[in-house]
């Protein structure tokens, strides 16, 4: 008689443990609607800061090729390890295909780990601030980018100009909002130095 209450008495132990577990289980796995919502504000707020450079320039037409190389190059993962603003210098569509009038759509598929960042600079100015940061340069101001090699400032008149390693000169024609920045228009691709030269004539 004492050892079968003994093992009914251990049955019962192990039968109220396991419904302690799945009870625990459940508490971790059902969430009131309020925490779900919550939660997954959180998750979609997160994913808008961290898309909302590549959304910024997707949503403008006049940026589609560049936003094209943006998805060829992961772009997300290396805006996530940046800390501190920085500036975006977008080439338009004409200024693309300008480059496709010379050297045909395969520029487009030439080294994006390249070009990409090449055009995104460690820094942060309006257009007003970056032309009184040339004049504080006495005329010149270079600037690293996200690709390593610099982008050289100068003023022509009141335009900014922007000289890049291999020699292809760009100008802002408008800017806009980034995420962490500012970002710019402008009317050349500028290309580092190592990979092929693009030799780009003006528009007639």
């Amino acid at each position: 008689m004492k050892m079968r209450n003994i093992m009914m008495l251990s049955g019962f132990l192990i039968m109220l443990l396991g419904a302690c577990k799945n009870n625990e289980t459940n508490n971790a796995d059902t969430q009131s609607p309020e925490v779900q919502e919550e939660n997954f504000d959180e998750r979609v707020k997160e994913l808008r800061q961290r898309n909302a450079t590549v959304d910024a320039i997707e949503g403008n037409p006049e940026l589609s090729t560049f936003a094209t190389g943006l998805n060829t190059w992961n772009v997300e993962d290396t805006l996530d390890s940046v800390n501190g603003p920085y500036m975006v210098f977008a080439p338009s569509n004409r200024a693309y295909s300008r480059v496709y009038r010379q050297q045909g759509y395969d520029i487009l598929e030439t080294s994006p780990e390249s070009v990409i960042p090449y055009h995104m600079v460690k820094a942060d100015f309006t257009q007003e601030e970056l032309k009184q940061e040339i004049q504080n340069a006495k005329g010149s101001l270079v600037l690293p980018t996200f690709e390593g090699e610099n982008i050289t400032f100068s003023l022509e008149g009141d335009k900014i100009v922007l000289t890049g390693a291999t020699g292809e000169k760009a100008n802002i024609s408008e800017s806009f909002e980034i995420e962490n920045g500012t970002g710019f228009i402008i009317d050349k691709v500028l290309l580092p130095e190592g990979i092929n030269r693009l030799t780009i004539t003006a528009e007639q």
